[in-house]
C-alpha cells in the first residue's frame, strides 16, 4: 500500500515535533510492551491456524446498487485440517448478520460474537480430507460506510463532473485486517487461497476483481452477473472488488514492452485519454521488473482502478490495484512512483507475503526500494536515448537512484534517532496497538525498509544481491515469510554472516547519531598546501546503554580535493568513538560523510577543516 498525502504528512509532522512520538510508543499513554497494571504481555502474535483454506467462492448480490448499499452474500470456504483432525472452525467476521452456516446442505451449530465465528462440525475432519463450509449472511449500509475500510459504498457526489460521479461507486480495502469486514476468513496474511467473486449488480456498471473474467451474463431482471476467478492463491487482505461507471483504457498491447498481458485502467468517464498518458509507462515497468527479478509477472492481468473515497495513495490487490481519486488529474509521469510501488508489490507482497504485520517492512520496503530502482532504469534509458555511452548511462542511473534514496535515509535517520530499545517498535516488531499504526511508526517499514535493502545491495554488491533476491523469490513464491527467511537466503549466496546487520537495523529500534571532527596536520610547518595527515573522529551521541549499544558501522568518508579528484577513507567502528587517519598529498577541500548511504546515520560535522570552531549539518551528496 502506498501511503496517501495525509498519512505521509502526519508522519512528518510527528517526527518534526521531536521528543517522544505518540505513534511510536503510546498505548493509552503507556508501554506497547506490557500492561503496567496487570503485567500482561501486549505483544501481537498470530492466532492458531487450524485449517488451511484452499479456495473461496464469494457471491454478492446487490439488488439495488444504484440506490442502496445492501447485498445478500454467500461465502463458500474449502479447507483442510492442519496437524490433527479438527471439529471446530474459527473465522474472523466483523459485525454483519449471519443467517446460516451449512456443510453439504446440513445446518451447523455456530457461535458468533460479532468478531469471531466459531463453527462446530458434526465430526472431526481427518487429515488430508477437505470440507466446504457455506456461510449465508447480509451486508447492509452500516457495513459499507465510505471510510476506506472493508467495503466502501460511496454515494453520488454533490457536484458531479462526469457520469461516474452521478451514481454510487464501491471499492474494497482489506489491508491490514479489514477483509473480514466483508467476508468471513482467517484474516491474516499467513493464509493463502484461490478466490472467485460472483457479483450481480445493475447493468451499466463495471465490476472489477482479481484474476480473470470468466463470464458476464445478463440476468432475467436486467442486472448483470460477473464471475472473476483468481486461480493462484493469495492472501485474504488482497481480495478486491470495485464497482462503478468508468472509462476503460488498455495501456498494454502487442506494440508495448510487455505484449500478452492485459493492462486495463479504470477511471472517470471522459478522461480515458488522460489515463492512457498517466499510466503509459506501466508496460515498460512490468518488462523491467520481470527482467530484474528474473520472475515473470505472476497474475492473469494487471488492472488499475481509480476510485472515490480511497483512504491511502494506492493498494496492491492481486492483479487489481486501486488508486486514490487524484490519480485521474495527475500529469503524465508525476505519479510513476506510486504506479511502480504498487506494481513491485505484485511480486513482493502478493507473490511472496509477510507472515504477519511484524514483517511488513519486507514488502513495503521492497515497493519503496522499487521506486528508486525505476528512477535508476528511467535515467539509464534517458541517457541512452540522448546518445550517451554505457559508462555515462550507468553514471546517470546511479545519480538518479541515489537522489531517490536520499529522502528515505533522511526520514529514517530522523525517525530512528528519536527512538530506542526496548520500548519503541523496531522495523520488524510485534509491538503495536492497532495494525494500522504499524504502517506509520518512526522506524518506518517504507523508508527504513528501503534503506535496509539499499544497504544490503551496497554491502554485497549487485551480482550477489540480485542472485540472492532472485533465489528468495523462487524459494518463497506463493508462500509467507519472516525477516530471517530473507537473511538466510542472502547469507546462503554471499557466505557472509548478516545476523548482526539484521539485529542492528531490522530488529532493534533506533539509529546512530554522530558528531564528526576533522583534523589536518601538515607534514611540514607553514606548508598548508603540501602533504599532511587527516584524522577523522566519529563520536556516537545517540542513547547508548545495555539495550542500545553503539552501532557497528563502516562509514565511508569522501575527501574531495581542489583539482576535482577524490579519495575514500573508511572509518570502522563498534564503539562510542573511533578515528581513522591517512597521509594525503594535500588537504581536502571538503569531507563528505557516508555519501552513498552505507548506514542509516544522522551525522554532523562539529569541527571542520576551514573553521574548527563552527560545525555544519552534514548531508550526503552524489558524485559524478
Amino acid at each position: 500500500m502506498h501511503l496517501g498525502i495525509r498519512q505521509t504528512i502526519a508522519v512528518a509532522v510527528l517526527l518534526a515535533c521531536g521528543s517522544h512520538l505518540p505513534l511510536a510508543t503510546a498505548q493509552s499513554g503507556g508501554s506497547l510492551r506490557f500492561d503496567e497494571e496487570t503485567g500482561r504481555d501486549l505483544s501481537n502474535y498470530l492466532p492458531h491456524r487450524d485449517f488451511d483454506h484452499t479456495h473461496m467462492v464469494l457471491e454478492l448480490d446487490f439488488p439495488d446498487f444504484e440506490h442502496e448499499a445492501r447485498a445478500t452474500a454467500r461465502c463458500s470456504l474449502t479447507m483442510t485440517p492442519i496437524g490433527t483432525p479438527r471439529d471446530t472452525v474459527r473465522l474472523d467476521a466483523t459485525a454483519y448478520p449471519i443467517h446460516s452456516v451449512t456443510l453439504g446442505g446440513r445446518e451447523l451449530r455456530y457461535v458468533y460474537d460479532g468478531e469471531e465465528l466459531l463453527i462446530t462440525l458434526p465430526r472431526a475432519v481427518p487429515l488430508g480430507n477437505s470440507i466446504t463450509v457455506v456461510i449465508d449472511y447480509e451486508l447492509a449500509p452500516e457495513h459499507m460506510v465510505p471510510n476506506g475500510k472493508a467495503l466502501s459504498w460511496s454515494p453520488p457526489t454533490r457536484r458531479p463532473s462526469d457520469p461516474g460521479e452521478e451514481v454510487p461507486m464501491l471499492h474494497s480495502q482489506g489491508q491490514p485486517d479489514d477483509a473480514s469486514g466483508w467476508f468471513p476468513c482467517y484474516d491474516h496474511p499467513l493464509e493463502r487461497l484461490a478466490t472467485e467473486l460472483i457479483v450481480t449488480a445493475h447493468d451499466g456498471f463495471e465490476v472489477v476483481s482479481n484474476g480473470e473474467l470468466l463470464s458476464r451474463e445478463v440476468q432475467p431482471d436486467g442486472r448483470v452477473r460477473w464471475h472473476w476467478d483468481q486461480k493462484l492463491p493469495h492472501a485474504p487482505y488482497l481480495v478486491s472488488l470495485v464497482i462503478g461507471k468508468f472509462d476503460v483504457v488498455d495501456v498494454g498491447g502487442p506494440a508495448t514492452a510487455r505484449p500478452g498481458l492485459t493492462m486495463p485502467v479504470y477511471g472517470p468517464v471522459g478522461l480515458g485519454d488522460r489515463m492512457r498518458d498517466v499510466f503509459a509507462n506501466t508496460p515498460d515497468m512490468v518488462a523491467h521488473f520481470e527482467k530484474l527479478f528474473d520472475e515473470p509477472y505472476p497474475w492473469a492481468k494487471y488492472s488499475q482502478a481509480i476510485v472515490r473515497d480511497f483512504a491511502a495513495g494506492a493498494m496492491e490487490n492481486t492483479s487489481a490495484t486501486t488508486f486514490f481519486p487524484f490519480a485521474s488529474a495527475a500529469e503524465p509521469g508525476s505519479i510513476d512512483n506510486i504506479i511502480v510501488h504498487e506494481l513491485v508489490h505484485q511480486w513482493f507482497g502478493d507473490l511472496v507475503t509477510n507472515k504477519n504485520w511484524s514483517h511488513l517492512w519486507i514488502q513495503e520496503g521492497w515497493a519503496t526500494f522499487g521506486e528508486a530502482l525505476w528512477e535508476e532504469e528511467a535515467a539509464r534509458q534517458d541517457a541512452i536515448n540522448a546518445g550517451k555511452d554505457d559508462t555515462e548511462a550507468a553514471a546517470a542511473a546511479r545519480r538518479a537512484y541515489i537522489r531517490q534514496m536520499r529522502g528515505n535515509f533522511r526520514s529514517s535517520a530522523m525517525g530512528g534517532t528519536r527512538t530506542s530499545a526496548p520500548e519503541d517498535p523496531a522495523l520488524a516488531s510485534n509491538l503495536w496497538n492497532t495494525p494500522d499504526l504499524n504502517f506509520m511508526k518512526p522506524n518506518n517499514p517504507y523508508a527504513r525498509g528501503a534503506c535496509v535493502l539499499h544497504m544490503l545491495r551496497e554491502r554485497l554488491g549487485d551480482e550477489v544481491f540480485w542472485r540472492g533476491m532472485r533465489l528468495y523469490l523462487d524459494r518463497y513464491k506463493f508462500d509467507a515469510v519472516e525477516s530471517n527467511d530473507l537473511r538466510n537466503v542472502l547469507e546462503e549466496v554471499s557466505g557472509e554472516s548478516l545476523e548482526r546487520f539484521f539485529d542492528q537495523w531490522v530488529y532493534r529500534a533506533g539509529a546512530p547519531k554522530a558528531d564528526v571532527e576533522l583534523d589536518w596536520q601538515p607534514a611540514f610547518e607553514d606548508d598548508d598546501d603540501g602533504p599532511g595527515t587527516l584524522t577523522i573522529t566519529l563520536r556516537q551521541v545517540q542513547t547508548i546503554n545495555a539495550d542500545n549499544p553503539a552501532y557497528a558501522m563502516v562509514v565511508p568518508m569522501y575527501c574531495r580535493f581542489d583539482n576535482g579528484s577524490g579519495e575514500y577513507l573508511y572509518l570502522v567502528t563498534e564503539e562510542r568513538e573511533a578515528s581513522v587517519s591517512a597521509r594525503l598529498d594535500r588537504a581536502p577541500d571538503e569531507v563528505r560523510v557516508d555519501p552513498y548511504y552505507w548506514n542509516i546515520l544522522e551525522a554532523r560535522i562539529t569541527r571542520d577543516l576551514d573553521d574548527p570552531e563552527s560545525g555544519n549539518e552534514e548531508e550526503a551528496v552524489e558524485f559524478e
